[in-house]
């Protein structure tokens, strides 16, 4: 243990010196509690800064992910001087060479810009907090709306393409490598049988504009300040040409159920209609006239995409072995998958009653 953290150490160091910022009295803290990448928070007498080493397993193509925030950022910083982004805009600094991302061994890393007496939130408690995340995330993307989405790279292919999904499934249940599929035969044959939902999110995906859209909206990608005030959107490293539905869904899908993703007492799960009602108002108000009928009406069609997709996506990595998504006990991606199978069917139930809150 102890050479791997001086191992670690001597890493740090070594892509420090890459730039041009005094480090040579530096305190590093590990920053976050993010499964993927290993971030840090470095303190000088003179600046603060964050440090992330990017898990290239997960994104392989590393330095796109680091060139797309870069013209994102840039692409905010310029609305932002024309009064027409209100957040801060945290960047990546440059090296010496004038590069967004670092080699050093096998491992890529990046600095980033920290922003003084910011903090992050785990969970939505409030029809308030609902409505400040959703008009954060809705200003991000209207910001962009001008910005040619197909001049980013793909980070991720297929991430929300609900064919390419359920293709995963079936391939799982086909080979059943772990022999799980008894114990979960009547969620797969519920998946599947879910193909007019799905025959109508391939139908009105073709007809909806691309966006830039930021793929995880959680309200932990928000930084905030006192008084509980969104500053920034943080964690763009799956931000790539997408459709608003899918940001909109994903703010649904992780802050209008009463209970955790993986909770297993999924017959007290509960749709929280508050919150959901400040996440689509705000959301589109934020818009303004940037957002077409067409997509207004999608919103509602993502709200009951994000919880499907995710949920197939864990059902997917229970049957294959648990290889993708980290986990903490026996079957812990199956009660995810239940979990957001569940959240699914009440957004379908509730939808009547949805279509009039985002009226």
């Amino acid at each position: 243990m102890e050479n791997k953290v001086a191992s670690l150490h001597t890493d740090i160091d070594t892509v420090l010196n890459n730039y041009d910022f005094d480090f040579s009295k530096v305190e590093i803290t590990t920053l976050g509690n993010g499964h993927i990448n290993n971030t840090y928070k470095l303190i000088t007498p003179d600046f603060e800064f964050v440090l992330q080493q990017i898990n290239h397993d997960i994104f392989p193509k590393t330095v796109e992910l680091s060139s797309n925030a870069q013209k994102i950022n840039l692409h905010l910083l310029a609305q932002k001087k024309t009064g027409n982004y209100p957040l801060t805009v945290p960047g990546q600094v440059l090296s010496k060479t004038g590069e967004t991302c670092l080699k050093i061994g096998a491992n890529y890393w990046r600095l980033m810009e920290f922003i003084s007496g910011s903090y992050t939130l785990e969970e939505v408690e409030s029809v308030e907090q609902a409505a400040l995340v959703a008009t954060a995330f809705a200003q991000f993307s209207c910001a962009l709306s001008d910005f040619p989405a197909n001049d980013i790279a793909v980070i991720i292919k297929d991430f929300h393409d609900i064919s390419f999904r359920m293709a995963q499934l079936k391939a799982a249940v086909e080979n059943n490598h772990q022999d799980r599929l008894a114990d979960c035969q009547a969620l797969v044959n519920f998946c599947f049988g879910q193909q007019k939902f799905i025959d109508h999110v391939i139908d009105i995906s073709k007809k909806l504009p691309l966006h830039v859209t930021h793929n995880d909206t959680k309200i932990n990608n928000l930084l905030f300040t006192t008084g509980d005030k969104p500053c920034a959107v943080i964690d763009l490293d799956t931000c790539m040409p997408g459709l608003l539905m899918h940001d909109f869904g994903d703010m649904v899908r992780t802050c209008c159920s009463n209970l955790a993703e993986d909770d297993t007492s999924t017959d007290k799960m509960f749709l929280k209609l508050d919150i959901f009602e400040a996440l689509i108002q705000n959301y589109q108000n934020a818009f303004g006239d940037k957002i077409t009928a067409l997509e207004k009406e999608s919103l509602i069609v993502g709200a009951k995409l994000l919880p499907f997709i995710i949920g197939t996506r864990f059902l997917t990595d229970h049957l294959n072995g648990d290889n993708y998504f980290q986990v903490s006990r026996e079957n812990h991606n199956l009660d995810r998958a239940i979990s957001q199978v569940q959240l699914f069917n009440l957004v379908c139930e509730a939808e009547p009653e949805l279509v009039k809150l985002a009226q």
